[in-house]
């Protein structure tokens, strides 16, 4: 399946979406920028064919980011669009100066993105956050190498609980299989 190609301006409008509506937020720096644009891009391109920017994506250490993601925020910086500074650790902080653009997306695109900064800004720490990412496709890939957004869809089988095992045992009983 094709995606769109890479459209450097859309993850510009997606970063300075997803700050102007959770940046400055205590805990809301880049590592759950990057999920939010992550979890968005990706889950669009499993359900439509298309992702919502084509940017490309690499493994590093806290999960997936998009390869353009630093140039892109000093981008936004640049343009005045958003402020960035280091917080109280190690992590980046944001804050959104201007109103970003609402005809940029498509509205399916705006609630999916919607969809994610609230997931990720209301259920989890960047450090959560960031093992929610770290999937069975992200363990394979090697560090830096390009991440397929189909890679999410990547899992590991895993053992049955407890409930599981009774009922499979009991049924090959059934069947003569003990």
């Amino acid at each position: 399946m094709a995606d769109r190609p890479y459209d450097r301006e859309r993850l510009k409008h997606l970063f300075h979406y997803v700050i102007w509506g959770a940046g400055a937020r205590a805990g809301f720096g880049a590592t759950k920028l990057y999920k939010v644009a992550w979890f968005s891009d990706a889950r669009s391109f499993v359900l439509t064919g298309q992702s919502i920017t084509g940017a490309p994506y690499i493994r590093e250490k806290h999960g997936p980011i998009p390869r353009d993601g630093m140039y892109v925020r000093n981008e936004l910086v640049a343009l005045r669009l958003v402020e960035q500074w280091r917080g109280t650790g190690d992590e980046w902080v944001f804050k959104g100066l201007v109103p970003p653009p609402r005809n940029v997306f498509h509205p399916a695109e705006t609630k999916e993105i919607d969809y994610w900064i609230k997931e990720i800004d209301g259920k989890h720490t960047a450090k959560s956050v960031s093992e929610y990412s770290h999937d069975y496709g992200w363990e394979i890939a090697k560090m830096k190498e390009p991440l397929p957004f189909h890679s999410i869809l990547a899992g590991r089988g895993r053992e049955p609980n407890d409930a599981e095992t009774t009922r499979l045992r009991a049924r090959a009983r059934e069947l003569g299989l003990m």
